[in-house]
């Protein structure tokens, strides 16, 4: 059971390889670090999962990596999912807004922090890691919005990028607030939920990177038909039937 914990190493490895040969690096720079140092994370952990101590560092070291790639990766989705918005001054402070009421909601969860830790290192990086969490749920939430109002589609990368962090940070709030409630008796089963959803969250990946990216259609940002050509068209359809 123990070899099942480095099925997510396999499948981000492989994913990697996927990156790699659809050149993604050009387009999203900061999701293929992100997975890069995933990939070196969870390699560097397999060689110290021996020393408690070095596995103890190791560990909380790369899970604050882990955190601020989140963000950074979130704003690269955010960007490209938004690239057509640019002539709407507003769309800038959308991205800024998510992370004030990440922040927010995050400081109002302080207190049920699991474990009562006394670290403050580690305690800091927890909530750094649930506010990127909520951004991540954010950002979904979003994208949900804005396929049907801007003509998105969802076999784009950016798409499977953030359903794929939308779906593990949703599951992973849900049973970190379960872990604060229950403790220790809940460890074991929110560890194996982890495990889970993130490789659940490597396949969605694999799976919208397997194949080569559609072209994006512009968004002039009016409506497929504005108020002036249906008048226009309502006209012509009126002089046919005469």
């Amino acid at each position: 059971m123990k070899s099942l914990e480095y099925i997510p190493l396999v499948l981000l490895t492989a994913l990697l390889g996927v990156l790699v040969a659809r050149r993604v690096a050009r387009t999203f720079p900061w999701f293929m670090a992100y997975v890069s140092f995933a990939v070196c994370a969870d390699l560097a952990r397999f060689i110290v999962h021996d020393r408690t101590v070095a596995y103890f560092y190791v560990y909380w070291c790369t899970d604050g990596v882990y955190a601020l790639l989140g963000i950074a990766v979130m704003y690269e989705v955010f960007r490209n999912l938004l690239g057509n918005l640019t002539r709407l001054g507003w769309h800038r402070w959308i991205f800024f807004l998510m992370i004030a009421v990440s922040i927010i909601i995050t400081v109002g969860r302080k207190a049920t922090l699991p474990f009562g830790l006394h670290n403050r290192t580690i305690a800091l990086v927890i909530l750094v890691e649930i506010a990127v969490r909520y951004l991540q749920v954010l950002m979904f939430v979003m994208l949900m919005i804005l396929v049907p109002l801007v003509g998105l589609r969802w076999k784009q990368y950016a798409s499977g990028i953030a359903l794929g962090f939308g779906v593990y940070s949703t599951i992973a709030l849900i049973t970190t607030t379960r872990l604060s409630v229950l403790g220790q008796v809940y460890f074991l089963s929110w560890g194996w939920i982890s495990l889970v959803s993130y490789s659940c969250t490597v396949l969605i990946w694999i799976w919208f990177f397997s194949t080569a990216e559609k072209p994006d259609i512009p968004w002039s940002g009016t409506s497929v038909l504005s108020f002036t050509e249906i008048y226009n068209y309502r006209r012509l359809i009126r002089r046919m039937k005469r």
